[in-house]
């Protein structure tokens, strides 16, 4: 069955976006703590979505979509907003959206030709991680009275190593779907 507790967890993550996009864009010291709150709420929902799919036994095809799509959609809008708020590099934003536009055709590719979904890797999980972690300190960083700049460089230079090492493994899982 395709609805499900952790499919209508992960709609609920999609439905968070346009929230958290709109309170980044608009941020005020007032607003602040709601962005928090909502961008807090949507990683739980990430948390319980793929948990309690794999505990209540109800992963499905649908989730195995939604999940991931979910995931490539937050981190684009929401580093979009970024960088027309603040000082997030641009560069880095199309790398990271281009990066996940290629995982996203190449599993289409790779889906019409066999019919299977990729599931993701160790690699592409830790990078995910580190994306979100950066987001974190973007979006706390926008409180008038923190600077992260540091720990924003930091988590630039530890992010774009991973990008780099998920595309190699990414593009030779791909090679190897594609030819097998």
């Amino acid at each position: 069955m395709w609805l499900n507790i952790p499919n209508i967890l992960s709609g609920m993550r999609i439905l968070t976006i346009p929230v958290i996009v709109l309170l980044i864009v608009h941020s005020t010291p007032g607003s602040y703590p709601v962005l928090i709150l909502v961008f807090f709420f949507s990683i739980l929902l990430d948390f319980f979505d793929g948990y309690l799919a794999r505990k209540l036994s109800q992963e499905t095809k649908l989730g195995q979509i939604l999940d991931p799509l979910a995931d490539k959609l937050m981190v684009s809008c929401i580093l979009v907003a970024l960088m027309i708020k603040t000082d997030f590099p641009i560069w880095l934003g199309i790398l990271i959206i281009g990066r996940d536009l290629l995982i996203l055709a190449a599993a289409a590719v790779i889906f019409k030709g066999k019919h299977a979904i990729a599931t993701s890797i160790l690699i592409g999980k830790a990078t995910f991680a580190l994306l979100g972690a950066l987001i974190m300190i973007y979006i706390l960083d926008l409180y008038p009275y923190i600077d992260l700049q540091i720990l924003k460089r930091f988590f630039i230079v530890l992010t774009v190593s991973f990008l780099a090492w998920s595309w190699v493994e990414y593009y030779q899982i791909y090679k190897r779907e594609k030819n097998a």
